[in-house]
């Protein structure tokens, strides 16, 4: 089917629309689609596209996140190409891109839904974000993140290997939680494809590194677009360290860091109990996603552009408190990333940081183990010991003395 010019292209499994938008400043001199499928293929083994089209997928553009993380995105001329995908038909992407594709900005808007579209959705795209898949919802605001991971796995799955086969080179930014156990489920996925690359794959730390600099400048009466309060670490509610040292102010209370700390990594929570329409902090997330996303677009067409907190395999782990895999500053450049910085922590961020790190080492596990197919065991420290075995009656009645015996040891 001939795609007509100054038009978008919606596609779902039940009908294809088109949608009036700009009309585009090139033109296409591929004519026939045998040439246009080499042209795909010569992409996949070259480093930097011939001629860039700085196209954005969002994998679950449907969700809450992602209708937010898309309405920020279609508002930034460095991206020409936005191409919403999701495979829930409940979400309705197509009405969510129509409605998108009324704004009056240079940005076109594609639409795909449904699985079978997944692959023309990832094509000559530049940045792949994956986000979408399900949220810690009230009541359940303590459910577990390794519960969470069974629900969103196949998700970051799917789409893991539809990049290692239609766009090996694209950056993949993983924001669906639990992101400790799906950034490792992405990587290790891409390494058994043989197309992983450490500088292109980062794990979305945003919202954890704003809500840290929001209470920092609150407390402080410092402007929050000049300051940087990093979190390293992990993004989950266990992993999160965030190092307020780090970020300069005459003024700040350090009474006050054990209670900040404490707000940050609750902060899910709170939102939880707090809003009464039985949703997460949807809006911040979207925004702080949106924001994330186009640093990195920044940084591959732009210059060198700083992004407060991601977790990326570091280059030289010792550098990085001896550990390969952590939420740094980093720089993105134009072969991804191409910078870590690591912040000197105070002895109490150290301790905080030590405690953490065998909860995400357990997470980064986890998704390890799903990808490559090992055994998962539960480490023994998240393991509660069984309760006392109670004496039953049997025991108590007989006469040699057994009873009491074993009444002592359970005391």
């Amino acid at each position: 089917m001939i795609r007509p010019a100054g038009y978008v292209f919606l596609r779902s499994k039940a009908n294809i629309q088109y949608i009036t938008t700009t009309k585009r400043s090139y033109q296409n001199f591929v004519m026939s689609d045998t040439l246009a499928q080499l042209e795909k293929e010569c992409e996949k083994f070259c480093s930097v596209p011939r001629f860039p089209p700085r196209k954005v997928t969002v994998v679950g553009a449907g969700s809450d996140v992602g209708r937010i993380a898309c309405l920020f995105l279609k508002q930034q001329k460095i991206i020409k190409t936005l191409a919403m995908y999701d495979d829930v038909p409940e979400r309705c992407v197509l009405g969510v891109a129509n409605d998108l594709a009324h704004i009056d900005t240079s940005t076109e808007v594609e639409a795909y839904q449904g699985r079978v579209f997944l692959k023309p959705a990832l094509e000559n795209t530049d940045v792949v974000l994956i986000c979408g898949g399900c949220y810690v919802l009230p009541p359940s605001c303590n459910i577990q993140d390794r519960d969470l991971f069974f629900q969103n796995m196949q998700l970051v799955r799917t789409v893991t290997l539809a990049c290692a086969q239609v766009c090996p080179h694209a950056i993949i930014a993983v924001q669906t939680p639990p992101v400790d156990c799906n950034f490792a489920l992405c990587i290790h996925t891409l390494k058994m494809a043989n197309v992983y690359n450490k500088r292109r794959v980062l794990g979305v730390n945003a919202i954890n590194a704003m809500r840290a600099n929001q209470l920092f400048c609150a407390i402080t009466g410092t402007d929050p677009s000049s300051t940087s309060t990093p979190v390293i670490c992990g993004t989950g509610r266990c992993t999160r360290v965030p190092v307020f040292s780090a970020a300069k102010a005459n003024n700040f209370p350090q009474t006050q860091v054990e209670c900040l700390t404490r707000l940050v990594r609750e902060a899910d929570d709170i939102i939880c109990k707090v809003k009464g329409n039985k949703e997460q902090g949807h809006l911040s997330i979207g925004f702080s996603t949106a924001r994330f996303v186009l640093n990195i677009m920044k940084g591959l067409f732009e210059k060198p552009t700083f992004i407060d907190s991601a977790l990326v395999e570091q280059g030289d782990p010792g550098k990085c408190y001896n550990m390969p895999i952590c939420a740094t500053p980093v720089t993105m450049g134009k072969g991804g990333v191409v910078e870590y910085a690591v912040p000197t922590l105070t002895e109490a961020e150290t301790q905080l940081l030590q405690k953490s790190k065998g909860d995400l080492e357990d997470m980064l596990n986890l998704g390890r183990c799903y990808a490559v197919g090992d055994e998962y065991r539960l480490p023994p420290c998240k393991i509660c010991p069984p309760p006392p075995c109670k004496v039953c009656s049997n025991c108590s009645a007989d006469g040699d003395g057994e009873s009491e015996r074993r009444r002592k040891r359970n005391k």
